[in-house]
Order: C-alpha cells, then structure tokens, then sequence
C-alpha cells in the first residue's frame, strides 16, 4: 500500500474519519520503470507519448489463499498501447505496476515490482490476463 492509503485507512478505522473509496471506473493500472515506493514518485511512471494508464475493471470478491492471506484479482485484462517510437531501436524496461484512483494525476492506491522486469521493443503490447493481477493483504 502507499502512504497515501495508509493514511486513509488509519483515519478511517481508528479516528473516525470517513473514507471514500473510488468508484471501481476511476481505478487505473500504471506502469513504472523503476520503483514509485510508497512515497508516490512519479517521476518513475513510464513518460511516452503512446502510454496511458488503463482501467483495471472490477476485481474477484476477497477471499482466503491457501497461506490465509486475503486477496483478490482482476476480473478482465488490461491491455496498454503498443509501444511507438521514431527510433525503431527504442526500448522501454517495464518493472513495477501500480493502481492509482485517476487516470491521470491522482493517489496512488497500491504498487508492486513484477515477478520479472518486461522489456518492450517498437510495436510491442503489455497486458495483464484475468487474474494475473493478484493483491494480497496480510
């Protein structure tokens, strides 16, 4: 979780303050080359003119895993846009994600590294499959 929800859920569950959690359209995955850590740095969300943050959609109702960690998953893909870029040797290493209540600007919700960095070439896509997005809380 980022400090930014942390914050929230201290607020909301032991000082009363009230909490609005974002409508399930405003949550958006972000992709990041380096590490956005709980401080939000944005600066390390991929900046191109091709890439925009997706929708996640909605997620599995929580449950139990097998090692009693809740968790939920995405219940659709997400698909972003193919890299574009005028050199045809342009890379771009992806190696975190990140869930943000906005498709632009906004509070980041959630982040994690990916099992492995993806490294995008010219007309590459990268997409999440239905339950490849799984959020575990312990």
């Amino acid at each position: 979780m980022s400090n930014y929800l942390e914050q929230r859920m201290i607020n909301a569950t032991l000082r009363g303050d009230n909490f609005t959690a974002p409508a399930v359209a405003d949550l958006h995955l972000a992709l990041f080359t380096a590490d956005p850590t709980d401080e939000n740095q944005i600066s390390r969300e991929v900046d191109e003119d091709w890439y925009a943050r997706k929708q996640t959609g909605s997620w599995t109702s929580p449950a139990l895993d097998a090692e009693g960690r809740t968790r939920t998953n995405n219940a659709a893909s997400v698909t972003f846009d193919a890299v574009q870029n005028d050199d045809p040797a342009h890379t771009i290493t992806i190696t975190h994600i990140g869930i943000y209540d906005s498709l632009n600007a906004g509070n980041l919700l959630y982040h994690e590294a990916l099992t492995t960095p993806k490294t995008l070439e010219v007309g590459d896509v990268i997409s999440f499959a239905t339950g490849a997005l799984i959020l575990r809380l312990d």
